[in-house]
């Protein structure tokens, strides 16, 4: 009788090792993912621990990246926890913006919304991804309400410090040069034209994106003409940890998306 009880009482303590083991202490559900082919383009999204998300982040990687680019880690992962879709793709890899990837935007967008039963709310571009998310956001058949821009490469004539940046935006255009409407300080007007709330997250000391004719210039240029817009100045060079503030991501993802809300029912 001892030893049956003890063996109840093992399997029960099992099943609660098992159940903590795969949901986390807090009863979370797992991570669970999701992937794709689209035109020859990897996708997945990650999917939050609700059936009732808050919407859609699409995030475009910057050069040298890929579908999976940042997708494992702990800043974007902030994102999936609090609730919202996480969405990614190729991109063409190292597009620079061109067509191609602003169609490969277009097909994230949709699929992504389908898998994750949310409305697409926001755009988060890092480095190149600044000017592929910028330019999917002009160009694209859609534009999200929020933009969060981290260490973003928006003025692509000042790339020379980027080891075969300019060899890579050549070949992304055909292998002549980029047309000024591709070109994100070029376009801020019509960028700001688009209703879309904008966030950037940039050092001064970065030593391949230059702050002043990047994050300076178009944050500046949107303001004038009317964007509602915000700059997080930090530390460090590139790719500093001071970058990927998890708690600023998350905190301007809902503040847009209720910003959007209320300025829906006041329109309705």
């Amino acid at each position: 009788m001892a030893k049956r009880l003890t063996q109840v009482v093992l399997a029960m303590v099992l099943a609660v090792l098992l159940v903590l083991g795969t949901t986390g202490a807090s009863g979370e559900r797992p991570a669970e993912k999701v992937e794709d082919n689209l035109e020859g383009q990897k996708v997945r999204v990650n999917l939050p621990p609700t059936n009732d998300p808050k919407g859609v982040v699409v995030f475009f990687h910057g050069q040298g990246g890929n579908v999976n680019d940042k997708m494992e880690g702990p800043w974007l992962d902030a994102l999936r926890r609090d609730g919202w879709v996480v969405a990614s793709s190729m991109f063409h890899r190292e597009a620079w913006g061109n067509p191609a990837s602003t169609q490969d935007a277009n097909r994230v967008w949709e699929w992504a919304e389908r898998q994750g039963g949310a409305e697409v709310t926001m755009y988060l571009g890092t480095s190149m991804g600044g000017t592929t998310s910028l330019n999917a956001l002009l160009h694209g058949d859609q534009a999200p309400p929020c933009w969060y821009g981290v260490k973003a490469a928006v003025d692509m004539s000042t790339m020379g410090n980027v080891p075969g940046a300019d060899g890579f935006i050549r070949k992304a255009y055909g292998g002549g040069p980029y047309p000024r409407e591709r070109n994100p300080v070029d376009t801020a007007y019509k960028l700001a034209r688009t209703g879309t709330t904008f966030r950037f997250v940039a050092s001064p000391y970065d030593p391949y994106v230059p702050y002043a004719p990047n994050t300076g210039r178009l944050s500046a240029a949107l303001q004038e003409f009317g964007a509602d817009v915000s700059v997080r100045t930090v530390q460090g060079p590139h790719d500093d940890p001071s970058h990927y503030s998890a708690y600023d991501v998350v905190k301007f993802a809902n503040e847009c998306a209720a910003a959007q809300a209320k300025g829906a029912r006041s329109s309705g």
